[in-house]
């Protein structure tokens, strides 16, 4: 998650008032809009909650489109399409000002990685993620996100409503991801781990 301008940060204060100044939760997705990513599960937890939230999809239309056009005709036929933004691919200081002005990430995907939940965290963005994958490297759930079983749309209705009607929560959580993120090992740093322990495999 190092590839963002290494000085683009948020502080404390700011992640405190983001989450309790109020107004809708804003949402934040970010992904390619294809079916492995989740969107549909996303769209259709949000149109079983009863709280106010907004829906920013960061990520390309057009690697499958033909799924890009059945998620917003779900989100017409539940009735909140009017709340879903369909950002596409930003560049890095949109992504960062994305990252800024939201409060949570939502990305109920199968990840290798997941490097949007690491850029998130490192926002003061609790994440809410699968328990498959490698999400569980990353989101410590229960303190800076939360883990959810694929295709568990109540589950992820249940958090995003119980972070809107408590946002000395959401505020913790968003100050526990940010921490999270300070103690994960940067990209090279781990590559030279990587490398380390390959030297000395070939040693032997």
């Amino acid at each position: 998650a190092d590839h963002l301008t290494p000085d683009t940060t948020i502080d404390a204060a700011s992640i405190a008032a983001r989450a309790l100044l109020g107004g809708p939760l804003r949402i934040l997705f970010v992904g390619n809009v294809i079916p492995r990513k989740g969107l549909h599960l996303l769209v259709d937890a949000l149109s079983r909650t009863d709280v106010a939230w907004e829906l920013s999809v960061v990520g390309q239309l057009e690697v499958d489109t033909g799924y890009a056009q059945r998620v917003a005709a779900q989100a017409r036929s539940c009735g909140v399409l009017p709340l879903i933004r369909f950002l596409g691919r930003l560049d890095d200081a949109a992504l960062v000002e994305a990252y800024r002005s939201h409060h949570l990430l939502a990305v109920p995907s199968y990840e290798g990685f997941g490097i949007a939940y690491l850029e998130a965290q490192r926002f003061g963005l609790p994440v809410i993620a699968l328990t498959t994958g490698a999400a569980r490297e990353a989101i410590d759930t229960g303190r800076t996100g939360f883990l959810v079983a694929p295709g568990d749309a109540a589950a992820i209705a249940r958090i995003v409503s119980r972070l809107d009607g408590d946002r000395m929560l959401l505020a913790g959580m968003g100050l526990a991801a940010r921490l999270r993120y300070t103690v994960h090992p940067t990209w090279a740093q781990s590559m030279d781990g990587a490398v380390a322990w390959l030297e000395r495999l070939a040693r032997r």
